[in-house]
């Protein structure tokens, strides 16, 4: 008997459902375009906002890296893996965020796990946006500590919770740019409540660092916040794109986590190659403000276009434009025909997003081309009302 026959028939399920996925193999390195299956499509699905994924200047970080310490760091950060490319990182991003410490870790993910089920505890309460990312909601439903979740439209709910005198700690967490329906959150506010409260702000900045403040530290800098900030963190994949991700908070803070979160404490370090790209890629997002800009000039034209379209595409402020079909069908069916079009762009369905809300996930690189941009608008056009 097949023991994994139960397996067999939920795939079948998910099938039937439109709900099935598989990995589409890239055969280049990331930038506006891609090679896929032997020919070029553009990219409208990745989070290479600034392409940086494949620039030279991190490129050749990430070689002398490899040269001067090898690939793997063959270690758990307290045991022998702490390499000097991590101090150099961690000291670098803890400026760039204004804080006094630092903590690379392997990935985003990691790093909500490390502060989630480590900082709040038992007798604690955890307030999440209801649209957090999955690495903040499992974080959070693991931990010690009590949670409920808020809507970012309605304050209210927050700050009754707020002003709940039962609890020792309160933390509010939330992204600043929600990844999938590219709105933002209200800083500002929170701030304000964090501060009426004496609550603790995390922000996890996955989507805005790179892309958005004056000097590209996210949403907080541009929001004029990012002091107020007791919490950042800043994956390292999508804006920088060359991976691991970056906790910048107070020194007690980062001790705290080098000793007591399980997540750093009991798993290798990340390559030093990843530590020293990250190096390189802080320096070009310092220094060329430019892809900023051409990143936002991208977005707002695919946003007026969208809309003069009579595409729903929510609340959209960034560079992340959801094109909301409301069932999984029409929005795997349109998929497959931006594709064959030479657009790649994903089809997001549950549980990525509510039942209901389908949608093709449109996101915006700072090297797309006008004849990209237009291209896609139409080949949109023709796939839903040809």
């Amino acid at each position: 008997m097949d023991k994994f026959i139960h397996l067999s028939q939920e795939l079948q399920d998910i099938q039937s459902q439109q709900m099935y996925r598989k990995c589409i193999r890239i055969d280049s390195a990331q930038g506006p375009t891609v090679q896929i299956d032997g020919r070029e499509v553009v990219l409208f699905c990745s989070n290479n906002y600034l392409n940086l994924a494949n620039h030279p200047k991190i490129r050749q970080a990430a070689v002398e890296a490899i040269e001067k310490y090898g690939f793997g760091s063959a270690a758990s950060r307290l045991i022998s893996g702490t390499m000097t490319p991590h101090i150099e990182a961690e000291k670098a991003w803890a400026k760039f965020f204004g804080k006094p410490a630092a903590l690379f870790f392997n990935s985003g993910w990691s790093a909500n796990q490390s502060i989630l089920t480590t900082l709040p505890q038992k007798g604690d309460l955890v307030l999440m946006d209801r649209m957090d990312h999955a690495s903040i909601i499992d974080a959070v439903r693991t931990s010690n500590a009590q949670f409920h979740t808020y809507r970012r439209d309605n304050l209210e709910r927050l700050e009754k919770y707020l002003a709940d005198s039962q609890y020792r700690h309160k933390f509010i967490v939330t992204e600043s740019i929600f990844s999938m329906d590219g709105d933002t959150a209200n800083l500002k506010t929170l701030v304000e409540l964090k501060n009426k409260y004496n609550a603790i702000l995390i922000v996890d900045e996955a989507h805005a660092v790179g892309c958005m403040g004056e000097r590209g530290a996210g949403l907080a800098e541009e929001r004029d916040v990012l002091n107020e900030v007791d919490i950042v963190v800043a994956p390292l994949g999508k804006g920088p794109a060359c991976g691991g991700a970056i906790v910048a908070a107070g020194k007690v803070v980062i001790e705290y986590l080098i000793n007591k979160a399980r997540p750093f404490i009991f798993t290798t370090a990340p390559p030093p190659a990843a530590a020293a790209a990250s190096l390189a890629a802080l320096e070009i997002i310092q220094h060329e403000p430019q892809r900023r800009s051409h990143l936002k000039q991208n977005a707002d034209f695919l946003r007026r276009q969208f809309s003069q379209m009579g595409l729903n595409i929510g609340l959209s402020t960034t560079h992340i434009l959801p094109v909301i079909l409301g069932s999984a069908e029409k929005t795997v069916e349109t998929a497959q025909k931006l594709l064959k079009k030479g657009f790649f762009c994903s089809a997001i369905r549950p549980p990525t997003v509510p039942a209901g809300t389908e949608r093709l996930r449109i996101s915006v690189q700072c090297e797309h081309t006008s004849q990209h941009l237009s291209g896609l608008c139409e080949a949109l056009r023709q796939s839903l009302f040809a």
